[in-house]
């Protein structure tokens, strides 16, 4: 602007232009103090959290014009004269903000401190009103809400929909606690893999080699399942050729006698006075020499003929066949009656503590079986061929329940004859069984032989101990069905056994009635590379776990990744979920560059809770600071557009760091400079004005 001043305004004779002078000098001053301020403030919040500096211009100001400009004349010959005008000072034009240069990045660690890059500004809010700031040191409070660190005001951003999925319409508070569980889920998907060894032995049990695969229900409850597989076979039917050998066996009667050992002990005395007890001693030869010889002749007349008591030496009974104590004797009397009826006389050795003692006879309880014309007599002779036979196996023969008789059982044959028949041939595994069938006089089988096969030895030796062999009878083969099994190559079949949940068995009988537990399971049988389970062109199979509840979801089991192969006799298959998980709690939560908030669980999920908004303008220098880092919209800044920082191209966020102040103090310090030059220049102006006008004033004097 100008102002025009007419001729009769420098009557004055300087003194306007002296006042002009002092008016510029005074706005300078402060012009330049306004400049000062604003550099004190950008020095001021040199670290200042997301601070933009800011800039201060100067313009000039009023004019006055003491001649117009006018044109040139062609017609008088004269030139066009300039304007000339008067300036009246300066004034402060603009204080900028240097929004679009970023600050320095200060790391923190902070998972919840951002910086943005780009022009953009974060959204909080008060509860009442929007501001925008730069500062990006946020915190979660009691409530869960992410919000600023310094005033608590929350920072705003976009909900997470039913589908899991950002709802970018209207923005609002973040929470980033409002799902602090991640629900469970029901195992669908499983997959097994490793090797099946053809020559593992496992194979060869009942249950064959045991897979087990651990599953979820709907509420996180882990269960396990235990599959057996086996290989499948090939039968073929035919026949086998028996050798049968057959002999004929008159049976006569058998004694069983009693063969026990006999043992001979006694008690010391006791001698309380000198601490020495009653101690058991067993009779050895070294006592008397020929002693236990004649003990034992007697005492097994004496069993076998309870009236021999050696002069009333021996005493007691034993019962035939059994382990027993009960015969006494009295070793002086015996010895007494010993001498008198022999001629090879017993003496007792010195100090042998014999004399006066009474023995106690133990019989152990062997009996065995002997054939004779007649009973044999005890003692038995050492020519005496006992035979030892199972008592079972003897039963099927022979009667032996008579009362012993003279210490000997006389045992009768059930049968007048008896015929075995040897067969000899080989089993399925081609291994070579010798079986026996007996028959009877009447040629019926003797009931349970042939159930027996561990008696078969005793059995014969029985029959051929007390029986007559009358000759071959004769020597044939005969045939019967044979039913040849071989394992098909590559073709196994996998079933569910059972079911159980920490150690719980749990009832599978529905799928088991439904025929839902047994698939077949193929593999080349040229290189063991898998084929297909259950039918042709499947890699899975089903398990129909719904239908034992519902909190069970079927599962798919995977088996393409199995091989049939060599594998040094070792099976490596194993199964494990692909899906399916229990309930998880909230470990932690991380914020993506385009201000993504995941939440991450302890059951190895992550869930969205939101997603950090940003807020552009079309002129962001005309925002309005409002202190605490933060800004307000104004007119002339437009209104503000919140979008996705990454999809709109305007930046990205970064975590663990916060923008630093963007003030340069090199440019601050010289700006101070300037202005302090500029205000001492100012000053000056002043100064001689007030000079000129003192020596105006003393021209009056």
């Amino acid at each position: 602007m100008t102002d025009r001043v007419n001729t009769a305004d420098y009557d004055l004779g300087g003194h306007l232009i002296m006042m002009r002078s002092l008016f510029s000098g005074v706005s300078g001053l402060k012009a330049h103090q306004t400049r000062m301020d604003v550099i004190g403030n950008n020095i001021a919040n040199v670290n200042t959290t997301g601070y933009k500096s800011k800039v201060l211009n100067f313009s000039d100001m009023l004019y006055q014009t003491t001649q117009a400009a006018s044109g040139p004349n062609t017609n008088a010959g004269t030139g066009g004269v300039n304007p000339r005008q008067i300036g009246l000072g300066v004034k402060t034009a603009a204080i900028n903000t240097t929004i679009t240069q970023e600050g320095e990045t200060q790391s923190t660690g902070n998972p919840f401190d951002l910086k943005l890059t780009g022009e953009a500004f974060f959204v909080v809010s008060d509860g009442t009103k929007t501001y925008y700031t730069r500062d990006g040191s946020f915190d979660v409070d009691e409530a869960g809400n992410l919000c600023m660190a310094s005033t608590g005001y929350i920072v705003q951003g976009w909900q997470v929909g039913p589908d899991g999925n950002i709802m970018q319409g209207a923005v609002g508070d973040l929470n980033v606690m409002s799902r602090n569980t991640y629900t469970a889920a029901a195992t669908t998907q499983a997959s097994a893999s490793g090797i099946i060894d053809q020559t593992d032995t496992n194979l060869e049990t009942a249950n064959g080699k045991i897979m087990n695969l651990q599953v979820l229900d709907n509420l996180g409850y882990e269960y396990n399942l235990q599959f057996g597989i086996l290989p499948q076979t090939v039968t073929t039917n035919g026949t086998r050729d028996i050798h049968n050998t057959e002999n004929a066996y008159n049976l006569s009667d058998l004694y069983k006698v009693d063969t026990s050992k006999l043992e001979y002990s006694y008690m010391t005395a006791a001698d309380p006075a000198n601490n020495i007890v009653a101690e058991k001693r067993i009779l050895s030869s070294a006592d008397s020499p020929k002693l236990i010889e004649a003990l034992d002749k007697t005492v097994w007349a004496y069993f076998a003929n309870n009236s021999a008591n050696a002069g009333g030496a021996i005493s007691g009974a034993h019962v035939f066949g059994t382990k027993d104590e009960t015969v006494k004797v009295d070793i002086d009397k015996f010895i007494t009656w010993y001498n008198a009826n022999n001629s090879d006389k017993l003496t007792l050795l010195p100090n042998s503590n014999l004399s006066g003692q009474t023995l106690t006879v133990a019989f152990s309880g062997e009996t065995g079986y002997v054939k004779a014309d007649q009973p044999p007599t005890y003692p038995l002779s050492s020519s005496t061929t006992v035979s030892k036979i199972d008592d079972k196996a003897f039963a099927l023969i022979y009667d032996d329940t008579a009362a012993a008789q003279g210490g000997v059982v006389t045992c009768k044959p059930k049968y007048t004859n008896i015929t075995t028949i040897k067969q000899d041939y080989e089993d399925d595994d081609e291994n070579a069984i010798t079986d026996y069938v007996f028959k009877d006089e009447n040629g019926k089988p003797i009931a349970d032989a042939n159930s027996a096969r561990d008696l078969y030895g005793d059995i014969v030796k029985a029959i051929v101990l007390g029986g007559e062999n009358v000759g071959i009878t004769d020597s044939y083969i005969t045939q019967e069905a044979k039913t040849t099994t071989s394992v098909d190559p590559g073709q196994y079949t996998i079933t569910l056994l059972g079911m159980s949940s920490y150690g719980e068995p749990v009832d599978i009988s529905t799928l088991v009635n439904n025929g839902t537990t047994s698939w077949n399971l193929s593999y080349n049988p040229d290189n063991g590379a898998f084929d297909y389970v259950g039918e042709a062109g499947n890699d899975s199979f089903n398990l129909a776990l719904s239908t034992l509840d519902t909190k069970f979801s079927n599962v798919s089991v995977n088996m393409s990744d199995t091989t049939n192969q060599f594998n040094e006799g070792k099976s490596s298959i194993m199964a494990e979920k692909d899906d399916g998980r229990t309930v998880g709690t909230m470990t932690g939560v991380s914020i993506a560059n385009d201000g993504m908030i995941t939440a991450n669980y302890s059951n190895g999920m992550s869930a969205v809770l939101g997603q950090i908004c940003v807020g552009t303008f079309a002129n962001a220098m005309g925002l309005q600071n409002e202190g605490d880092n933060l800004y307000s919209q104004t007119a002339n800044s437009g209104d503000c557009r919140t979008v996705d920082i990454k999809a709109s191209g305007t930046g990205y966020m970064t975590t663990g760091v916060l923008e630093m102040s963007n003030v340069d103090l090199s440019q601050e310090f010289t700006s101070m400079i300037t202005t302090q030059r500029g205000f001492q220049a100012n000053s000056r102006i002043i100064s001689v004005s007030d000079t000129l006008l003192e020596e105006l004033v003393n021209l009056k004097r």
